[in-house]
């Protein structure tokens, strides 16, 4: 018996009808389990209960289709079995507003979720920013170049763990960034705030 069927058949009446009248909000394996459990416990159904539900799952799917506008985005769901990672779209922003290295926290925060271990990541992201800014600051390189290596560095990231720790064709729920970004905030507003004061007392 798989986990999820042991999650189901524990859930109380209540809870099962919750699945068969939110097909949207869980997975067609789990709705399914959740009907099964509900006729094995003699429950009152509709008579076109499977036939109302397979409508629907199919609507599901294609909305889903039509909401994956690209590759990033295929794999966030709504499925509330689904994991929650901080999504590819919002890692990415990240690096290239805060770094890479920053990036990396929310990615090495997916890994430890997945079970596997984030300080690698961490230390790539480490590595890779302050080798990237070395490179830029010789060849005097401006902010476009920045944005740049940022990109390439998250990419590279997504290849090396991503795909590795997570899976490149696993579907998640994604992950609210208020936390990143309050702590973006913290670091960032003061640091901004102190070079515009520089920038102006020099004048």
């Amino acid at each position: 018996m798989s986990a999820l069927n042991q999650k189901i058949i524990g859930k109380t009446d209540h809870e099962l009808m919750f699945y068969i009248n939110n097909v949207d909000k869980h997975t067609e394996e789990a709705v399914h389990l959740a009907l099964a459990e509900l006729k094995s416990r003699g429950i009152q159904l509709p008579e076109t209960i499977d036939d109302d539900i397979q409508r629907q799952l199919d609507a599901k799917t294609v909305l889903e289709h039509q909401k994956n506008r690209n590759a990033w985005k295929s794999n966030v769901v709504e499925n509330l079995e689904a994991p929650q990672y901080y999504s590819k779209n919002a890692i990415y922003v990240f690096s290239i507003l805060f770094s890479t290295f920053f990036g990396s926290f929310m990615l090495a925060s997916n890994c430890k979720d997945a079970g596997k271990p984030g300080w690698p990541v961490i230390l790539f992201g480490l590595f890779y920013s302050v080798i990237a800014v070395a490179i830029l600051n010789y060849f005097n390189a401006n902010s476009p170049f920045t944005f740049i290596a940022s990109g390439i560095g998250v990419l590279a990231m997504y290849e090396l763990f991503w795909a590795r720790h997570i899976g490149a064709d696993t579907q998640y729920r994604a992950k609210p960034i208020w936390k990143p970004l309050i702590i973006a905030a913290i670091i960032f507003v003061p640091l901004t705030a102190l070079m515009i004061y520089s920038i102006s007392s020099q004048k």
